[in-house]
């Protein structure tokens, strides 16, 4: 069976895998990304990857997590919270290295231990294309996009009108619903509009959801110097899902379900854009925005808790798996501004701006458990007894920052790229511990905390561009990076005590060399890169397994070392479309803790090959391999060891048939995993998450 299954996917990866509309057209290909004015691909020194909507119609994608999770350099993962984004290497801290953006403003939390960035509430029918950036951002976008920047780009801005109507059906009873709209209102007003409605049960016994998102705007063209765009999307969704289970039962049953827990969100944002052109050489683009992400979840399970010597109590007492339940209330609301000029002159182009943003989280977890506890000297001594604990932040974020990017000139070929950051942020708030035990005495005990920190980076970054033909491209770029603490980073818990650290931003060295060009009709993409990061900012904890009494500290312990590359080939026929992706990634922890190790949670590559075949006018093939590498999980056990797991590396396979019924309507059928691959979204040593097996999918498309 294994014979056959390596026999067919040869075939399948050599005829035919993931498809492009298109041949990639690099003289009209650009991006917003790396100065925040629309730059061609060609004039860039850094590797590019340019997600169309085209190549996101060409898979089943309910979100913009499986869009992802099939992008080259990406790896996707999972977390209780929701999923995180990686490029090269980052690990468990990819959500304050990467940074995600929509439309050019960011959407990271500024909770590193139960935040999540909220991808999956932009609607896969709203995007015109995903820019990605491996392994730099900073000088643009400053602190959390050393790792590197995905920039989601939306239809608002496209003026053409179209009108397109999608239905979906796939296995687990899940249904999707869509519309995207354009129109040409007058001359000069064009609005947008997308609705996207799913719902479903999942792959794992007890997993449903339901969602609503809608994104519309309005951008008006004044007059030639005078344009001025809005743009508004509102999200919510109720999710049921449950947590981990242990490897042993999904060996018997992958779709067993752990300890329920429901969910629900609601995020809205807002943004007004001002574009001034002075002349054809100087233009001002001002944006203002508002984001607002709620989230509420309840999980109903047993647990152990052990509770140390509160108030009088002269022992620690115990509890084994008592019914205990969870519940976490996020508010997060961000308000910002961003200005940047654009000056074209003689030899080339100059960049300068000014970022102002400010984040306030509200967190309130709330932990109850009852049921029979028995003092630590005397387990035969039981005790009835119930456990209230409460834990609030109530954190901020403000940064203020202004940037300069220079693009010069030196000849008909060369370009060299000089810019520079300066960044101030201050951060901080409140958190408060609250513990009540009532069993044959009543405890009582609150532990507070405020403080506020500020810290002062810079950025800078120097590289070159050498064209040496119309489509060829070597490029070579430096980069000084960092990432300032997260304002719920800057408070350690020791000996239950809440106390304030000195902790520093971290700053990172990234180098990379690169090329691209055509050979033939084939299309390569090069980059190798080198990446030093310096006082990493390490978690230690404590305890770890019981919330009633962890403890952690956060501490400027390793210097990490990176190395890779990337390389990404394109060939074009006349039917035929195909595409391999190579990623590799090696991380050392070269001083401080663990000194020798590798980096947790970072795979040491991934592997896609893809192409798409056009049967007849009307008929198109496509199947996309994928392969993510091995990675080590580090864990901390009840005893406070150090566990290490080695996760094997995995691999699924998707096809796809797309049929135009006619020259308006189209028709698609798959299977994804179509060889059942079992892996899983989320290990550790005894629990995990399962991905799905081999399931299926038909959807229509109306285009008018």
């Amino acid at each position: 069976m294994k014979i056959l299954k390596v026999i067919t996917l040869s075939i399948i990866t050599t005829i035919c895998t993931y498809s492009q509309e298109k041949a990639i057209k690099l003289e009209d290909s650009v991006i917003l990304s790396t100065s925040g004015f629309e730059t061609p691909i060609l004039s860039e020194n850094k590797n590019v990857t340019l997600l169309f909507k085209e190549q996101i119609d060409n898979g089943n994608y309910k979100d913009v997590e499986d869009v992802l999770r099939g992008a080259p350099n990406i790896i996707i993962q999972n977390t209780y919270f929701g999923p995180k984004v990686d490029i090269r290497g980052n690990g468990e801290k990819s959500i304050s290295k990467v940074k995600i953006l929509q439309d050019g403003i960011g959407l990271n939390p500024i909770d590193d231990s139960m935040g999540t960035t909220p991808i999956n509430t932009i609607s896969l029918n709203s995007i015109e294309r995903i820019e990605i950036v491996p392994g730099g951002g900073t000088v643009l976008n400053g602190s959390g996009s050393s790792g590197g920047v995905v920039n989601i780009i939306t239809k608002s801005s496209l003026r053409k009108d179209f009108l397109v109507l999608e239905s979906g059906m796939q296995s687990y009873d899940f249904r999707n619903a869509g519309l995207s709209l354009g129109q040409n209102i007058t001359e000069d007003i064009y609005g947008n509009f997308n609705y996207n409605y799913l719902k479903g049960d999942g792959y794992r016994d007890g997993d449903s959801e339901e969602s609503n998102s809608f994104s519309g705007g309005i951008d008006y063209l004044i007059n030639d110097k005078n344009r001025v765009k809005f743009q508004m999307s509102y999200f919510d969704e109720n999710r049921d899902y449950s947590t981990p289970v242990e490897k042993k039962i999904l060996e018997i049953d992958r779709k067993t379900m752990g300890f329920p827990v429901v969910s629900s969100s609601k995020r809205e944002a807002y943004s007004l854009d001002y574009e001034y052109k002075f002349s054809e050489k100087f233009t001002i683009l001002n944006t203002f925005y508002y984001q607002n992400y709620k989230r509420d979840f309840t999980e109903n399970s047993l647990m152990d808790y052990e509770l140390p010597n509160l108030g009088h109590m002269p022992f620690d007492i115990l509890g084994k798996d008592l019914p205990a339940s969870m519940n976490g209330k996020f508010k997060e609301e961000t308000k910002g501004f961003k200005t940047r000029g654009k000056y074209v002159y003689d030899k080339g182009e100059f960049v300068l701006g000014y970022d102002y943003s400010y984040t306030k989280l509200l967190r309130d977890s709330k932990i109850r458990a009852n049921g029979e506890f028995f003092p630590k000297p005397m387990p035969n001594l039981k005790i009835k007894g119930d456990v209230s604990i409460n834990l609030k932040n109530d954190i901020f974020k403000e940064t203020n920052a202004i940037y300069g990017l220079n693009r010069y000139s030196l000849g008909e070929q060369w370009e060299i790229i000089l810019g520079v950051r300066y960044e101030h942020s201050r951060y901080g708030g409140k958190r408060d511990s609250e513990t009540e035990v009532i069993s044959m005495n009543k405890i009582h005990e609150y532990k507070s905390i405020e403080d506020e920190k500020r810290s002062d980076n810079y950025a800078f970054e120097i590289g070159t561009n050498y064209r040496y033909s119309e489509s060829g491209t070597v490029y070579t770029r430096y980069e000084r990076g960092f990432t300032s603490p997260l304002p719920g980073q800057i408070t350690d818990k020791v000996n239950m005590t809440y106390i304030s650290n000195d902790l520093k931003s971290e700053t990172s060295d990234n180098f990379e060399v690169g090329a691209r060009d055509f050979l033939g009709d084939t299309f390569v993409n090069l980059s190798l890169f080198l990446t030093f990061t310096h006082d990493e900012i390490m978690l230690i904890q404590k305890n770890s397994h019981n919330p009633a009494i962890k403890e952690w500290q956060y501490k400027n312990l390793n210097e990490v070392r990176k190395f890779g590359g990337e390389l990404y080939l394109e060939q074009y026929f006349e039917k035929l479309t195909t595409y391999q992706s190579f990623s590799y990634v090696n991380t050392e922890i070269t001083k401080g803790l663990y000194n020798g190790e590798e980096l947790p949670m970072v795979p040491k590559g991934k592997v896609i090959l893809g192409a798409g075949y056009e049967v007849t006018e009307r008929i198109k093939f496509n199947a996309n391999f994928n392969l993510v590498g091995s990675y080590l999980v580090k864990e901390y056990g009840k005893e406070n060891n150090t566990i290490d797991t080695k996760v094997d590396s995995y691999n699924y396979t998707d096809l796809m048939i797309t049929y135009m019924a006619t020259d308006i309507l189209s028709v698609s059928f798959g299977v994804n995993n179509i060889f059942n691959q079992k892996y899983n979204y989320e290990e550790t040593s005894l629990i995990a998450v399962p991905a799905s097996g081999i399931n299926y999918f038909l959807s229509g498309k109306l285009y008018m």
